[in-house]
C-alpha cells in the first residue's frame, strides 16, 4: 500500500482508542513531543516518507506503507493504530502485557510487530473508510 494512500486513510480515524490512550499516558514518548495525538504523529510520519525526512529525523525517501510500518520506533503510536484500525480488545490487552515488561521502544515495537503485523492492520483499515 502507498504510504501516502495509507495517510489519507488513517488521517480519517476518529474512534476513541481507551487502551492505546492509557498505554500512551504511562508509557509515551515525553520530550520533543510535537504532535497532539497519535493520528497526527502517524499522519504526519507517513506524509514525509516520500522525502529525505526532516531535521533530525532522516531517512531513505520510503513510498511503503509497510516499509514505515515495520520501521516506526514508537510503540504507542503502532498500538494507537492497531486499536483504531479495530484489532481486538483483547490481543491489544496481551500486546500491552508483554510490552510493558520491557523499556526499550525498538524491543516493545518489534513484540508489537510480531503479534500484529501490518498485514492484519491493512486487512482492517479499508473498513475505516464504509
Amino acid at each position: 500500500m502507498d504510504v501516502l494512500d495509507f495517510a489519507r486513510r488513517i488521517s480519517m480515524i476518529d474512534k476513541p482508542t481507551p487502551i492505546s490512550d492509557s498505554f500512551d499516558n504511562e508509557w509515551g514518548q515525553v520530550r520533543n513531543r510535537w504532535w497532539t495525538s497519535q493520528r497526527e504523529h502517524l499522519t504526519v510520519w507517513c506524509l514525509f516518507q516520500p522525502t529525505n525526512g526532516v531535521k533530525g529525523y532522516k531517512h531513505r525517501p520510503n513510498n511503503s506503507a509497510e516499509i514505515m510500518y515495520n520501521n516506526f520506533g514508537r510503540p504507542e503510536t503502532l498500538l494507537w493504530l492497531a486499536e483504531a484500525v479495530g484489532i481486538e480488545g483483547k490481543l491489544l490487552y496481551t500486546v500491552v502485557d508483554e510490552i510493558t515488561k520491557h523499556s526499550h521502544a525498538s524491543t516493545q515495537c518489534k513484540i508489537l510487530r510480531e503479534r500484529i503485523p501490518f498485514e492484519a492492520i491493512s486487512i482492517n483499515l479499508p473498513k475505516i473508510l464504509e
